[in-house]
């Protein structure tokens, strides 16, 4: 786990030895060391494709204290906001980590969680294509499953640009409907996985691929006229 990785390293007991560093000193350091780790993760892993430790602790505690994602209507607002500063300060404590690193951290995963189930939601990607792609994939694992009655509240204005530019153009999603490379695999897959779909939210979709991929099709054809006809055009004149 996490903890015990931070033992390796000496800043960690720099950290739990006040007579070396100021407090202040201390979490820099602290936190320092957990960026070295993040990118020893990657190095080792370049497609993103697993969570690394600081991610599983952060998602275990997070669990564990549901405060952080669920507005308790039986609370006031005062209330309300001592317990989530509460149940921070747990967190942090429990996973050694400074409190702003731990939000920060969890703000991210929500999100990103949230924008590839608004892809799902609104039919621009399939559950399968972002299970199987090796940057999204541990986002369907489970790992999540804990915040799915709850991450539909998220809308598209409640996640930051960046994320919205980074998942759009992994699928290769615009404003228009399109058929990424991505969504025609799966579709195959599942076609010959099953004769047909047996719930009618599949034959639905399936349906709705079939008339993007038919669209597309004559889209491309009436391109291709169209460039053929014009250098006729011009040598009549």
């Amino acid at each position: 786990m996490f903890p015990s990785m931070l033992r390796s390293f000496s800043c960690y007991r720099l950290f739990n030895s006040p007579r070396y560093l100021s407090k202040a000193g201390r979490i820099a350091c602290l936190v320092n060391t957990v960026k070295i780790i993040n990118e020893m993760a990657k190095k080792l892993s370049p497609e993103e494709n697993f969570w690394s430790p600081f991610q599983q602790d952060v998602l275990k505690m997070v669990q564990r204290h549901p405060v952080t994602y669920i507005r308790d209507i039986m609370m006031t607002p005062t209330q309300y906001k001592a317990a989530v500063t509460t149940a921070w300060e747990r967190i942090s404590r429990d996973i050694h980590m400074p409190q702003k690193a731990c939000k920060q951290e969890w703000t991210s995963i929500k999100l990103r969680y949230a924008k590839l189930n608004n892809l799902i939601r609104f039919g621009k990607v399939t559950e399968e294509v972002i299970s199987l792609h090796p940057k999204t994939s541990k986002y369907m694992d489970g790992s999540l499953e804990f915040m799915d009655a709850y991450i539909y509240e998220i809308n598209d204005d409640d996640i930051p640009p960046h994320i919205h530019k980074r998942f759009n153009k992994l699928f290769g999603v615009t404003n228009k409907q399109v058929v990424t490379k991505e969504m025609v695999q799966a579709l195959l897959k599942n076609r010959t996985q099953e004769e047909e779909p047996n719930d009618e939210m599949g034959k639905m979709h399936v349906q709705n691929l079939m008339n993007i991929v038919e669209d597309a099709v004559e889209k491309s054809l009436r391109e291709m006229n169209t460039s053929e006809e014009q250098p006729e055009q011009r040598t009549a004149g």
